[in-house]
């Protein structure tokens, strides 16, 4: 049974979406489809994207430490891994997984993804204890769209490059935004990720084991980046060798953190 959870959009909207949706693929009109977003990968991978913050760079721009915009500022994160902007065909793919229940689309896109990651790293791929982590959704999301996106690549990109999937987060729950006064709302959207103990209870028991491993955190767009590198500040205190950043997208109006 679909439950509202007290979110903005009612049960009776979304059934009526998913309705919509289920037409549109029987008769042929859910747009993009896979077959679109094959060529994804061929169109992005020129795209040369600064290794710190995600963002496309101009010419003269790359250097090992970062670009012109972030190298100058410390960062949680030891890189970035983007196909490139958030727009064209990628953001059509990404917005019809992320909101109109596309999980179909999770495959084609976590496969380009997986590229992005193995072109970024090349041959130290191939020695290391490598994990993936999908960035934490909370309950009501996902009760809200049906899906967990970030799951789903994290697991399609993890099939691609023979990796596991792991989650040690979980988002800490919060107030709603109204009740927060202006200073707590800007500290709430950096995000609280807290490392889930194994165990029923989740008190007592053990911390999951990230020590020298290679963590490579996974979502579907940067925006601030702040999410991701409250994330992997939580990761890190767990001992991994390092914990980079995998997103299919990076917005072009992001300030680098």
């Amino acid at each position: 049974m679909m439950v509202c959870m007290g979110q903005p959009h009612s049960v009776g909207h979304q059934c009526s979406s998913r309705l919509d949706l289920i037409i549109e693929r029987g008769i042929g009109l859910a747009r993009p489809t896979v077959a679109d977003l094959a060529s994804v990968w061929s169109k992005t991978r020129a795209v040369r994207t600064c290794v710190r913050c995600g963002q496309r760079l101009g010419p003269g721009e790359e250097t090992a430490s970062g670009c012109g915009g972030c190298r100058a500022k410390g960062g949680i994160l030891d890189g970035v891994i983007t196909l490139g902007p958030f727009e064209g065909l990628l953001a059509d793919g990404i917005r019809a997984l992320k909101y109109r229940g596309r999980w179909e689309l999770a495959e084609v896109l976590g496969g380009h993804l997986a590229n992005a990651v193995e072109a970024f790293f090349a041959d130290s791929l191939h020695s290391g204890d490598w994990v993936l982590v999908p960035m934490p959704m909370p309950f009501w999301r996902k009760v809200e769209r049906g899906l967990d996106h970030a799951h789903l690549l994290a697991r399609s990109c993890a099939t691609r490059l023979g990796m596991k999937v792991i989650q040690p987060l979980r988002k800490a729950p919060c107030l709603p935004q109204a009740s927060l006064s202006r200073t707590d709302r800007e500290r709430a959207k950096k995000g609280d990720y807290r490392i889930r103990r194994r165990g029923t209870s989740g008190f007592g028991g053990k911390l999951p084991n990230l020590k020298g491993k290679s963590v490579i955190l996974v979502d579907d767009v940067l925006t601030t980046g702040r999410s991701m590198s409250a994330a992997g500040s939580a990761l890190k205190r767990l001992g991994p060798a390092s914990v980079h950043a995998a997103a299919l997208a990076v917005s072009t109006n992001r300030s680098p953190d």
